[in-house]
């Protein structure tokens, strides 16, 4: 577990988040899919679980992690460090809330702690967010995070639209937030 503060915690993700994320995904996938093409997929607590196991799978091989964004004990989200190269010592953070918890720092507060955990923990020097190039508000988190921009990556990115620029946001070890 890992507390940021008062109303916000990180969990490992576990089966016992499936069914919430399950509900939250769909309460959010108008808004999700756009971005997130696996949102379409999503549609149950069973397919969170295959997701999940896939998760189990990268952190026994210490590949990555995903956690559980709870504030104040509710599922409010997911994050996960993923694509770690242990030869370049490089990762990638990955990240979605649901709506109603947006527009309170709550994304930025588990990104600088992911980040912070990865730089410590996982040794990581390079860690890097992808995010569309239209979308602000998920840009806005890594900038507000402490990561600049390094590229715009023409057709990146496969959305529901088809091949989106993407943005790619960089952070290093000896960088502060």
């Amino acid at each position: 577990m890992i507390p940021i503060d008062d109303d916000v915690v990180l969990e490992p993700l576990r089966a016992e988040h499936a069914t919430a994320c399950a509900a939250l995904i769909d309460a959010n996938r108008e808004r999700l899919v756009r971005w997130m093409p696996w949102a379409a997929e999503s549609r149950t607590a069973a397919d969170v679980l295959r997701y999940i196991e896939a998760v189990d799978d990268y952190r026994a091989r210490e590949a990555g992690d995903a956690f559980a964004v709870l504030v104040r004990g509710v599922f409010a989200g997911a994050i996960d460090l993923h694509d770690l190269n242990r030869v370049n010592d490089v990762a990638a953070i990955g990240y979605w809330l649901g709506e109603a918890f947006g527009g309170r720092g709550v994304m930025t507060r588990a990104v600088r702690a992911i980040a912070e955990r990865a730089f410590r923990h996982d040794g990581v020097h390079r860690l890097e967010i992808l995010a569309a190039a239209e979308n602000t508000p998920s840009r806005a988190v890594a900038e507000r995070a402490g990561f600049q921009l390094e590229a715009i990556l023409r057709g990146r990115l496969r959305t529901r639209l088809g091949y989106e620029d993407g943005a790619l946001y960089v952070r290093f070890r000896d960088e502060g937030a």
